[in-house]
């Protein structure tokens, strides 16, 4: 067996152990933070920062390096997706587009959140490590629903935080 079989199978073996079937007194916790990571709810959550921000005199370029490191990881992330097709664990409505996210790695939510955790300690150095609990409670949450493999969230996770590093290093 090759090694890429042998960490598949890993893989949907630890992302077994994760699943939170309905009815289960914790479902409702994982439905919750598996929208943590939403694309319109950081949309928002960005615009009100900037303006914060704006306001403020804050670190309005921080906030669009954020903005940048998630665009870029989600273009990496895509590209990724659309070139691999890896089939989602189970089909669940309401937790991605079937039309344009019908692929399950890597993560899209969790590159997101890989940007959330990094920028929200970048920016909020006293309590952005919030953000990073966050960020955990929400690609655990994916992989809880069945929506995701293990492997999706850690892969999509690290897109992000790589985004996030390489933007940051290069407007430093």
């Amino acid at each position: 067996m090759s090694w890429l079989m042998t960490l598949q199978r890993w893989d949907e073996r630890l992302t077994r152990g994760l699943h939170v079937p309905p009815g289960h007194p914790l479902r409702p916790v994982v439905v919750v933070g598996a929208h943590l990571g939403d694309g319109p709810l950081w949309l928002l959550i960005w615009l009100g920062l900037l303006a914060y921000m704006y306001r403020t005199q804050g670190n309005v370029r921080a906030v669009l390096l954020w903005i940048g490191s998630a665009v870029l990881g989600a273009m990496i992330t895509y590209a990724i997706k659309f070139t691999v097709k890896r089939r989602r664990p189970q089909e669940i409505k309401g937790f991605y587009s079937r039309k344009y996210d019908a692929h399950a790695f890597p993560s899209g939510h969790a590159t997101r959140m890989g940007t959330v955790a990094f920028w929200g300690v970048i920016l909020f150095p006293h309590w952005g490590w919030i953000l990073v609990g966050i960020s955990v409670w929400c690609i655990l949450s994916r992989v809880a629903l069945g929506v995701h493999y293990l492997g999706d969230v850690v892969v999509g996770f690290l897109i992000g935080l790589f985004a996030s590093v390489l933007l940051w290093r290069v407007a430093g």
